[in-house]
């Protein structure tokens, strides 16, 4: 029975050829379907292939031999088989190459890697190696590994081995595969490995020793005098942290080198979506745009005009503007403590009369006197009577 882990590295290598070459495109989380159906291909053939085959460099087409012709059959009979289980796998959207083409891509996939298999198993038969081709790792560790100087990348790689309980046997440059030796047989033991690189290449990004590729986006701004630009950057700490704390692919702000315009720098931490960056770059440039506006209504309205004091302004002032008036219309100083609400006055209250001040009194108006009725005469007839009777009686 064959290796598991030398199986699964052979299908990652052959995959990954086709995928860089443009030839398949994968569905979403379609890899390791596709890993395990050209597993089970690769996993009978492969004993047949290394023990009748010693890997060199292959030229030509599907139909070139590797040594033998029993090991020449097996590997043609290989790679038709691949060919089809690729284009019939569920993990596989889409082919843009002919069968011939996917053919070629496969035969010098599968014995490149056979070229650095051989190399780490004539130095130890009885474990075999486990290789890991950096580019199959996460997009982190990948890039970083892509970066990294050579030494600083095989340090990284001599930490992760220590980790996994393995050893770091040799790495090709050319291919960007580590050969590792385990100290002890374990299907597992790759998974470990895997993991222990990834968090070592991590390590180098957060301490930043590797960078990763960034996405820069330049924002234009008016001109503006020192104390504005001062304002205005904590608006642009605000609005960072509001619209660009994104997290597969946060971005931070500076000025560029005239400090005239906001340079935007995103890092993407896996593929980068330019869809995600121009829909963050959207809302922070149309807030960016407000808080440019509202600097510019405020320089030009200057600063707030100052009113004079009033008596509301000062309680104590208040109170004694009070107690001076009470003093002028002779009122107490301090109104008698009640426990009834304000609002409510009694009986007596309502009836008392109010003290006013004094008043000048104005001049009385003269009212119109009544006149007496006329008293009646007596007819003239009436008075004349008794006179004839006086003048009668002294005859």
């Amino acid at each position: 029975m064959a290796d598991p882990t030398l199986t699964r590295q052979l299908a990652q290598s052959t995959l990954e050829v086709l995928k860089k070459a443009g030839h398949i495109v994968l569905a979403p989380g379609g890899n390791e379907l596709v890993l395990r159906d050209l597993g089970v291909l690769i996993e009978p053939v492969l004993k047949i292939i290394l023990s009748n085959a010693g890997p060199r460099p292959i030229m030509g087409e599907v139909s070139s031999t590797f040594g033998t012709e029993a090991t020449d059959e097996a590997v043609e009979e290989l790679v038709s088989a691949m060919r089809d289980a690729l284009l019939d796998s569920d993990g596989v959207e889409d082919v843009f190459a002919d069968d011939r083409t996917i053919e070629r891509a496969i035969f010098r996939a599968f014995a490149d890697a056979l070229k650095g298999v051989e190399r780490t198993t004539d130095e130890d038969d009885d474990i075999p190696p486990i290789s890991v081709r950096l580019d199959t790792l996460g997009y982190v560790a990948a890039k970083a590994a892509r970066t990294a100087d050579r030494e600083v990348l095989e340090d990284a790689l001599d930490r992760a081995a220590a980790a996994a309980e393995a050893e770091l046997k040799t790495f090709d440059d050319k291919t960007h595969t580590a050969f590792f030796t385990p100290i002890e047989q374990d299907p597992e033991r790759r998974l470990d490995i895997e993991s222990a690189i990834e968090e070592e290449l991590s390590d180098l990004v957060d301490l930043g020793v590797v960078e990763l590729p960034t996405v820069k986006r330049t924002v234009s701004l008016p001109e503006l005098t020192d104390d504005a630009r001062r304002a205005l950057r904590r608006h642009l700490d605000e609005l960072t942290q509001k619209h660009l704390s994104i997290a597969l692919c946060p971005g931070s702000w500076d000025w560029d080198a005239e400090k005239r315009n906001v340079v935007i720098v995103f890092t993407p931490l896996s593929d980068p979506d330019q869809t995600l960056v121009d829909r963050a770059m959207k809302s922070f440039e149309a807030e960016l745009a407000n808080a440019l506006g509202a600097l510019e209504r405020s320089a030009f309205e200057g600063p707030p005009k100052s009113r004079r004091p009033t008596l509301a302004d000062s309680p104590a002032a208040l109170r004694g503007a009070l107690e001076l008036l009470r003093a002028v219309e002779g009122l107490p100083s301090k109104a008698p403590k009640s426990t009834r609400s304000p609002a409510v006055k009694t009986l007596a209250e309502k009836k008392a009369p109010a003290v006013k001040a004094p008043a000048v009194k104005a001049p009385a108006e003269k009212k119109p006197v009544a006149k007496k009725p006329a008293e009646k005469k007596a007819p003239a007839k009436a008075a004349a009577k008794p006179a004839a009777k006086s003048a009668a009686k002294k005859k």
